[in-house]
């Protein structure tokens, strides 16, 4: 990838990316100088975990009193001892929408305290880790972020699959937190990225898809996490400057390296029922060792049988009762089908996505990235499986530590913009009022929805659905979609209030006019009100006289994550608008 070039602003900023996982969550940062190429800085050193080689991420957990005092969070709730309290993690997997379906324990939140307010405290630590670094690791470190922090600006990724319901948790959570103040240049300053687009910047930035930049080339980018397993693909349109183009819609599953602790400490424990071995404590030692060890390390050519410990030396059981389970020294023997069948789910929807992304198209590069990703069982596999079903794209992984790629990526993401295209998830229209047409077969099956204007004499049907752009379709960055309409009728010039309805179409159905069509498949993202002056009505005749009428557009704008939304209109042949009103969503 070519060289960024010296920021051409005229004020330096700070921005900070955040990027919360499942499991484990990172920082990065970089400071715009006007004149300076920007870099991009990795967020180490986290309390609790100094000594580590490798201290780029660190866990997503937090520590409340039994009173749901905030105690601690990542690995500094090691230092707290056998204190009494609540540890809250998984937390994140506990936002996601309704259509990603998972079957985990629910989250231990503390008395007194939402989800919003977990996500709040945990960002609030990470802000504070990116301070502590910025202080001790930059000579002028003080200077910096006092002249700095009250402006900075927030890239917080999530999931492909998560939509406008989780972003407006995470910029509220954002405000809690204290990055951001609760006004509307406040919210301005929080932006979002998936982690798909992340990991995708990010694998630009370590050259590691560097033979891959060439026009026509499809990059296909999975990011393997704690929770999730998203995968993103993009074409190259241009080299210099590289400009990309979103190729399908991201994919979203549940399917991350966590998942398959659960899968695998549920088997056994349905295994070991009705011995002393089912106990929780054993539970969570057979938890700890699998997680950090046994999944880490599990590779293809390896023996029939792996040792997991779950209990001290003194522990042995050999198989009665009808329980066939063999425990020596504290080690669990474990049948090496058993680890397997516990990682089939997270790689066969690995596949399965890469699969739909690299079909029919050539010249492709697959990157797997994340910290699920330097699992071995999960590479070889995932390349096993594509060469069964007759695809040749090698699939590469980074050597340097991808665990917290989407934090870096995303400052990447927050200072290149190389996505200058992508594909609607979703199709997006507003409610209207269509004028009643007696040769429209759609109309006049929809008699009993028809009124009538009491000053115009128009008569109009209630349920309208027009569409502004639809499900699949490519667009470009920032670009604009409008929709004329007529305001309401007033016997004189006078002031008009309109509130606007955003709609999201989630069904398969194209053509759709009316809302009863699918009714199931609408759903209201949100609305906004505009006033237009007297001055804008123009002067009509109807059935019933004369009356004034405003027509105006409403025009959405769909920029990199965001959906905003605002009315125009002419007077005197002088163009005026009201001013931008957004929407988080998540509409790509």
């Amino acid at each position: 990838m070519s060289p960024r070039s010296p920021y051409s602003g005229s004020k330096s900023t700070l921005a900070i990316a955040i990027d919360i996982g499942t499991t484990y969550s990172g920082a990065s940062y970089t400071f715009l100088v006007p004149g300076e190429i920007p870099r991009i800085y990795d967020v180490t050193g986290f309390k609790g975990q100094e000594n580590r080689e490798s201290n780029t991420k660190v866990p997503s957990v937090l520590f409340y009193s039994p009173t749901g005092e905030l105690l601690g969070c990542g690995a500094e709730i090691k230092r707290l001892g056998p204190k009494k309290g609540i540890r809250t993690e998984w937390f994140k997997l506990e936002l996601r929408p309704p259509s990603l379906r998972i079957d985990t324990p629910p989250v231990n939140l503390p008395p007194g305290r939402t989800l919003t307010d977990v996500f709040g405290d945990f960002l609030k630590y990470m802000f504070n880790c990116v301070r502590d670094h910025i202080l001790n690791t930059h000579v002028d470190g003080n200077k910096k972020w006092s002249s700095l922090k009250g402006a900075a600006h927030f890239v917080l990724s999530h999931p492909n699959g998560w939509g406008s319901h989780q972003q407006g948790t995470m910029r509220e959570a954002a405000i809690r937190g204290g990055l951001v103040p609760n006004t509307p240049a406040g919210r301005e300053r929080i932006e979002f990225v998936t982690e798909g687009e992340a990991s995708f910047h990010w694998c630009m930035d370590q050259a590691m898809a560097g033979a891959a930049l060439k026009e026509g080339t499809n990059i296909v980018v999975a990011d393997l996490g704690g929770g999730t397993v998203d995968v993103s693909s993009f074409i190259v349109s241009t080299v210099k400057p590289l400009r990309l183009q979103e190729q399908m819609t991201p994919e979203c599953s549940v399917a991350g390296s966590i998942t398959v602790t659960d899968r695998f400490v549920r088997a056994t424990k349905d295994r070991l029922q009705g011995t002393p071995f089912e106990d929780n404590d054993y539970m969570e030692t057979l938890r700890e060792e699998f997680d950090e060890d046994t999944k880490c390390l599990f590779r293809e050519n390896g023996d029939s049988e792996v040792y997991i410990r779950i209990g001290g030396r003194r522990d042995n059981f050999e198989g009665e009762n009808g329980i066939t389970c063999k425990i020596e020294f504290g080690l669990l023997e474990v049948p090496r089908q058993d680890i397997v069948d516990a990682f089939e789910p997270s790689v066969a929807a690995t596949v399965s996505a890469i699969r739909k992304h690299i079909a029919g198209r050539r010249g492709t590069h697959v990157f797997l990235v994340g910290g699920f990703a330097a699992s071995p069982w999960m590479l070889s596999e995932t390349r096993r499986r594509l060469k069964v079903s007759g695809v040749k794209t090698e699939v590469k992984r980074a050597d340097s530590n991808t665990a917290k790629a989407v934090a870096h990526g995303a400052v990447a993401f927050y200072l290149d913009r190389n996505v200058t295209e992508r594909k609607m998830r979703y199709t997006y229209g507003i409610s209207v009022y269509p004028g009643y047409n007696p040769l429209d077969p759609e109309h006049k099956a929809r008699t009993h929805n028809l009124t009538t204007d009491s000053i115009s004499g128009i008569v109009y049907i209630s349920g309208g659905f027009s569409t502004l752009v639809q499900k699949g379709q490519l667009v470009k960055v920032d670009s604009e979609y409008r929709k004329s309409v007529d305001g309401a009728s007033h016997r004189a010039p006078e002031p008009t209030v309109w509130d606007q309805h955003i709609e999201r179409y989630n069904g398969t159905r194209d053509n759709i006019t009316f809302t009863d069509m699918d009714p199931n498949e609408f759903e209201d993202i949100g609305w906004f009100r505009c006033e237009l002056p007297a001055s804008a009505m123009t002067k009509r005749t109807g059935r019933q006289g004369a009356y004034y009428a405003v027509n105006f557009e409403i025009v959405i704008t769909l920029g990199t994550v965001e959906l905003k939304a605002h009315v125009e209109w002419e007077e005197n042949g002088v163009k005026k608008k009201t001013p931008a009103n957004s929407f988080w969503e998540d509409y790509y």
